[in-house]
């Protein structure tokens, strides 16, 4: 089980801290599965550069209201697509693609929920856990999970806009 304050688990390891956030869609899920039931060709749009067979791409991420210098260039990896009642549900994680050490790992999932006949939701819930052990957990509580907070949801928005602008 993460725990949202970061603090050491009992056997001294840094605990995982959790993520969640949503943006909505104006467009039906029957108009966008296709797009997420091709791999990772939803992310293509965004893409700085693809790697291989399409199941991994980089993307240029960061928070809405920071200077561009700040955002990072991550390499996202799509797991295979599986549903959850009538939602689709897409395994991600995203690395840093540089100072790999500097930076957390983000484990999650993108699920595609239809909320209405015209319009669906992306939610992605995540964990991460915080470098550089307990001093990293200090800055997370403090600054750093505002900062990782803003980045899924300018990601979210990001993939919204794309789904919105595509004539499906």
């Amino acid at each position: 089980m993460a725990d949202v304050d970061g603090a050491q688990a009992p056997d001294g390891s840094q605990r995982a801290i959790l993520i969640r956030d949503f943006a909505d869609v104006q467009r039906p899920l029957a108009q966008i599965r296709s797009r997420f039931l091709g791999g990772a060709h939803w992310l293509s749009p965004l893409a700085v550069t693809a790697q291989g067979d399409g199941e991994a791409v980089r993307l240029r991420i960061g928070p809405d209201w920071a200077p561009e210098s700040i955002a990072r260039t991550v390499e996202v990896t799509v797991g295979l697509v599986h549903h959850r009642g009538s939602n689709l549900v897409v395994p991600l994680s995203w690395e840093a693609s540089g100072l790999r050490s500097m930076f957390p790992l983000l484990d999650g999932e993108v699920e595609v929920s239809p909320l209405d006949d015209h319009s669906s939701r992306l939610t992605l819930s995540g964990s991460y856990t915080p470098p550089w052990g307990p001093v990293g957990a200090t800055l997370d509580r403090a600054l750093l999970h505002r900062v990782a907070t803003s980045t899924v949801r300018s990601f979210l928005n990001q993939v919204a806009a794309n789904l919105m602008s595509d004539p499906g």
